[in-house]
C-alpha cells in the first residue's frame, strides 16, 4: 500500500514553492503514519472496552467471578493508558483484555 502525492503548478505557485510542499509532505508522512496508528489502536482498543462490558452486564450471571474480576481489571488498565500517546502500552492491553474477553466467551457456552 502506497500513496503518491503530485502536485500540478495551477496558480501561482513556483517551482520552490512546490518543492518545499512535497518536502513538508514527505517530512510529515511519518509523524501522520504513527498518529494513523494510535487512533486506530485507541478505536480498537474503545470498540473491545465496549464489547467486553456489555458482555460482563448482559452475561454476567454466566460468568465466574474470578473471570468477572479479571476482566473489568483487564478493562480499567485499557482505559487508564486509551488517552495516553503511548502506542505500546495501547497495544499490549488491548491483547491484555482481548485474551481475558476470551475467556468470557469461553465461560458463558
Amino acid at each position: 500500500l502506497e500513496q503518491q502525492i503530485r502536485i500540478q503548478a495551477s496558480g501561482g505557485l513556483s517551482d520552490a514553492d512546490i518543492q518545499k510542499m512535497a518536502k513538508d509532505a514527505e517530512a510529515h508522512a511519518d509523524a501522520d503514519k504513527k498518529r494513523r496508528e494510535l487512533v486506530d489502536a485507541r478505536n480498537h482498543a474503545d470498540a473491545l472496552i465496549h464489547t467486553t462490558e456489555r458482555t460482563i452486564k448482559e452475561n454476567g450471571d454466566k460468568i465466574p467471578a474470578s473471570d468477572k474480576t479479571a476482566a473489568e481489571a483487564a478493562v480499567a488498565e485499557l482505559k487508564s493508558v486509551l488517552d495516553s500517546d503511548d502506542l505500546d502500552g495501547i497495544k499490549a492491553k488491548t491483547d491484555a483484555l482481548a485474551q481475558v474477553s476470551m475467556k468470557l466467551g469461553e465461560a458463558m457456552y
